[in-house]
């Protein structure tokens, strides 16, 4: 019995009306939504997590789907070790999700080779960000004035930028921009990138989460606006509609998740 079947009670998506807080996942021009969005806020903490399955790969909307559910349920198991130890736990949970992730597919589709990518973040209360990362899902920490970090993507056009062959406006739109160096794949061990970073988010500062549909085709300083919105949900929802338009008629699947403090 995986950690699915163990734990399916525990899997109730949480709904937040938190005005701070805003997710939105759309198809795009694809035939189906290969991305999903979860997220989990407790008294402990808050955790946001993105996952883009990978189109090349049948069953890419299973991948996500499964993994993310595993991934809320394991979190709900272990929220005073990710306050203790936010970088490893925060490891173990993607461990734990990935293996019932690759349970579950081999049991209702022996054989299915599907992946994912996946961008989680983990917020304790008192708004120490812990991140981790495979593949090209992104996280964003910003200000309305400035960019403070975003991951660093784990493909063949980010070891372009940096070896200096092309520049990051140049990454979304690289022929290459598809072909991953990590995702997380059935049967295998995963190779995650993980911080705890050791300044606080403050009041102002915002976090965003996005599969690629959303990144390629919003631009940086496009992306901090969003950190001064009044109106987030609205402006977001407008930025996910410019990327989808700014790629049309070929426009992926678009997931995004904004959260302001």
């Amino acid at each position: 019995m995986n950690l699915f079947e163990r734990f399916r009670n525990l899997l109730v998506i949480n709904k937040t009306d938190d005005k701070q807080f805003s997710e939105i996942s759309v198809i795009g021009h694809r035939q189906i939504n290969q991305d999903f969005a979860s997220h989990l806020f407790t008294s402990q903490g808050k955790l946001f997590l993105i996952a883009d399955g990978l189109g090349g790969h049948k069953g890419g909307e299973l991948a996500s789907r499964y993994f993310c559910e595993a991934l809320l349920i394991a979190a709900k198991t272990k929220l005073k070790q990710l306050n203790k130890s936010p970088d490893t736990t925060l490891v173990l949970l993607a461990e734990m999700a990935a293996t019932a992730m690759s349970e579950r597919i081999a049991l209702q589709h022996p054989g299915m080779n599907a992946h994912t990518t996946c961008a989680v973040c983990w917020l304790s209360a008192d708004n120490t960000l812990t991140t981790l990362h495979i593949g090209d899902s992104r996280i964003y920490w910003f200000t309305a004035r400035r960019l403070i970090w975003h991951s660093r993507d784990h493909s063949v056009v980010q070891t372009l930028v940096d070896s200096g062959i092309i520049n990051e406006k140049q990454m979304g739109t690289h022929p290459t921009q598809n072909a991953l160096t990590r995702s997380i794949a059935v049967g295998k061990p995963i190779k995650p990138s993980f911080k705890t970073h050791q300044t606080k988010l403050a009041k102002g500062d915002a976090l965003l989460l996005c599969t690629d549909g959303f990144w390629e085709m919003i631009t940086q300083n496009e992306i901090i606006s969003l950190a001064k919105s009044k109106k987030p949900a609205i402006d977001l929802n407008r930025w996910v509609n410019t990327a989808v338009n700014r790629s049309k008629p070929h426009s992926d699947n678009v997931t995004v998740q904004l959260y302001l403090v």
